[in-house]
């Protein structure tokens, strides 16, 4: 049993911890269970071949290998939440950070690992939708997860200021030596000039997106 223990746990890419987690074992049990100290006794067979995605029958007697889950796995836990604002609020966000962050009310769950003060934003138009086929795309409706926290580097995209507008617009940074742009990623629309009007409020992160 030791041995389809530890095949299961390479495949699904599990650790002690895991099983223990699922069992309620100590880590002195699992240790003996994984490397062939002793076998589970039977109050642990049921948590044990669910945590494994197998049958009670397979992990007990062995033969073809009958799975009880997906070849899907669990996402990453939930990180934090973020609010969800406008353009226009985008473009005053430090004066939101510093002044009215409690006022906000629409948020929304991020897997994404970022800064306390990030935001995110709901993208419109087809400015950052690219042809199929290439690279990263970013369709009208779409949200992004921003850090203002992130470095502003080549090639990012980033939410920025332009023109001296207060409202904030996502596009892709350009550095080309002393050149800066802000670039759509759909080759219909023009690029922006990067200049003293302009101003970067922070890095996309992530984008979420509705399938359906």
């Amino acid at each position: 049993m030791s041995d389809r223990i530890a095949q299961r746990m390479v495949s699904l890419n599990l650790k002690s911890k895991d099983l223990m987690k699922a069992t309620k074992a100590s880590k002195g049990t699992v240790s003996q269970w994984v490397n062939g100290g002793t076998e589970p006794s039977s109050k642990y067979i049921l948590s044990l071949a669910e945590v494994l995605g197998v049958s009670e029958r397979w992990l007990i007697e062995g033969g073809l290998i009958e799975e009880t889950q997906g070849n899907s796995q669990p996402g990453p836990d939930l990180r934090r939440r973020v609010p969800l604002i406008s353009s226009v609020q985008a473009g005053n966000w430090k004066e939101i950070v510093e002044e009215h962050l409690t006022e906000l009310t629409e948020w929304i769950e991020t897997t994404a690992k970022v800064s306390p003060y990030s935001f995110s934003l709901r993208v419109t138009g087809d400015s950052m939708a690219s042809p199929a086929g290439h690279g990263t795309s970013i369709p009208n409706g779409s949200i992004v997860i921003v850090d203002p926290q992130i470095e502003a580097t080549n090639g990012r995209i980033v939410v920025a200021r332009v023109n001296g507008s207060n409202e904030a617009t996502v596009k892709k940074l350009v550095i080309d030596g002393p050149n800066i742009y802000l670039m759509p990623l759909n080759p219909n629309f023009k690029r922006i000039d990067f200049d003293d009007n302009c101003e970067i409020i922070g890095v996309c992160v992530r984008v979420e997106m509705d399938l359906i």
